[in-house]
């Protein structure tokens, strides 16, 4: 009988931790790609790691927005617009994980998303960049493929540097996002510089990435919010013999 309860005991335990491992690997499914999410829940369990706790990191963060959204949408049906968006957005997310980026958040018709956190990516400014290239092209071909409905073009803005990062909000709701200068700094890159079709990058990033992408000097440009000037950059193509890398992050 002691022998039965034993493994009775043994049996609910497991199930708890499944149960369990299933509610954090839905969490984490809904802003991160399949793979990282199993190397944070492995991480977890062997270092008592817990993603969550705001802690400072070196991240890359990019904004993505659809140029003229809103008075394309007033000429579409609710339902077109929702079937639209969602097509749109969900392309746009598989590039993000693709390259091992987290999905911040959707503000509308933007994304925002995070390269080097919740996991260390010390080639996060390459994989914000790699990423973004790719949106353009993905959107390219996704426009050239439909018969129907107006063609999406999208202004990109990355910027790299410090951010608090973590889980925060309410006592009874929280997310995880990444807060500072710098994400201040590439939503203006995004909105006040970046035309559409094109990917503009602030001067640490360039520092990180330099001799691996063709960049042109845009100027200084005085973003709001901002005492100094920024200098910004657009990124052209990639320089010549680079393969891109979306090899696991911390593995590069």
């Amino acid at each position: 009988l002691a022998n039965y309860a034993a493994v009775a005991v043994e049996r609910a335990r497991l199930n708890q931790k499944i149960v369990a491992e299933e509610k954090k690997r839905e969490r984490l499914g809904r802003f991160l790609s399949p793979q990282v999410a199993s190397r944070i829940i492995a991480a977890s369990d062997t270092q008592g790691a817990e993603l969550g706790a705001p802690e400072v990191r070196e991240v890359s963060i990019l904004f993505a927005d659809i140029s003229g959204f809103t008075s394309m949408s007033e000429k579409m049906s609710p339902s077109a617009v929702a079937l639209l968006l969602n097509d749109y957005l969900s392309r746009m997310t598989d590039v993000i994980f693709k390259y091992e980026g987290t999905l911040d958040k959707y503000i509308g018709d933007a994304i925002m998303a995070v390269f080097g956190a919740p996991l260390d990516m010390p080639d996060h400014a390459q994989r914000a960049i790699r990423t973004a290239v790719e949106m353009q092209e993905r959107l390219a071909e996704w426009n050239a493929e439909r018969k129907e409905g107006p063609h999406l073009r999208i202004r990109i803005g990355i910027n790299s540097g410090k951010a608090v990062a973590g889980e925060i909000g309410s006592i009874n709701k929280k997310e995880y996002t990444v807060l500072g200068d710098t994400v201040n700094t590439a939503s203006r890159l995004e909105s006040s510089v970046a035309r559409p079709g094109s990917v503009v990058i602030g001067e640490q990033t360039l520092r990180l990435v330099e001799g691996l992408f063709e960049c042109r000097p845009l100027g200084s440009f005085a973003l709001k919010g901002k005492e100094r000037e920024v200098l910004v950059y657009e990124v052209l193509a990639q320089s010549a013999g680079e393969a891109p890398a979306a090899s696991p992050a911390g593995e590069a």
